[in-house]
């Protein structure tokens, strides 16, 4: 079994064969079709520590939406020496020691960084929690054939949004795991209603969004039910295991 990750990141040949227009359409996207909501942020100051700050940031969104945090408490002064934000902050770099760049992470964090948490944590809120009418933080997709259950980030009003919060434009494999989410929800015996799809780039403050029979057709000029299927025939294949050993 393999992550939705680490189907994205591999199988070349595959994707290339089924995503045709993929490398074109990165480049438009990046060139021209991104919205550009605000400023980025200035760029970090520790590079090693992004993914920690974007996970408690996350996770702070995470809180708000279960009700575990409120906004006004987040809000206050002494928020980031609470024992709430202690628990965050230990989930989150247990969470991170999982991968390599777990292991680069430089503590304490700084003024600067705990201002970056803020930032990313209140222009996610601000764009999708505040005035959603029904919000899923980190949908689950159960697994297919050889790719394992997943989870999105968040699903709102019928956009899957994956959000993407490093120093850098959006990529292919960005747009194969957004696929492969489709693909799983696809296969489920309750999908979720999925009608557009959004990248989210909090730091770099860029945004793309785009009807999902819009998005299938510019990358494979499949419909979405066609290229769904096709991923999910290709991760279900029995030759899939004899190649890959999975």
């Amino acid at each position: 079994m393999i992550s939705e990750i680490t189907f994205s990141k591999k199988f070349t040949a595959f994707w290339n064969q089924i995503l045709p227009n993929s490398k074109n359409y990165i480049r438009l996207i990046n060139s021209g079709l991104i919205e550009r909501v605000y400023e980025p942020l200035t760029p970090a100051r520790r590079k090693n520590n992004i993914a920690l700050i974007n996970v408690i940031s996350f996770e702070l969104v995470k809180g708000v939406v279960t009700r575990n945090l409120s906004i006004d408490n987040i809000s206050k002064q002494d928020f980031f020496k609470s024992s709430e934000f202690r628990e965050i902050f230990d989930s989150s770099m247990l969470f991170i020691s999982r991968f390599s760049y777990g292991n680069e992470v430089e503590l304490p964090l700084g003024n600067d960084e705990i201002h970056e948490i803020l930032v990313l944590y209140k222009s996610i809120y601000a764009r999708y929690v505040a005035n959603s009418k029904l919000i899923y933080i980190e949908p689950e997709f159960s697994g297919c054939g050889f790719i394992n259950q997943a989870n999105g980030d968040i699903a709102c009003d019928d956009v899957l949004i994956e959000l993407k919060s490093g120093e850098r434009n959006f990529s292919v494999m960005d747009l194969r795991q957004m696929l492969t989410y489709c693909a799983l929800n696809h296969s489920m015996k309750y999908p979720f209603s999925i009608k557009k799809i959004e990248f989210f780039n909090p730091r770099m403050g860029i945004a793309y969004s785009e009807d999902i029979e819009s998005f299938c057709q510019n990358l494979s000029a499949l419909s979405s039910k066609e290229l769904f299927s096709e991923i999910q025939k290709f991760i279900t294949d029995v030759n899939f295991i004899e190649e890959y050993g999975v």
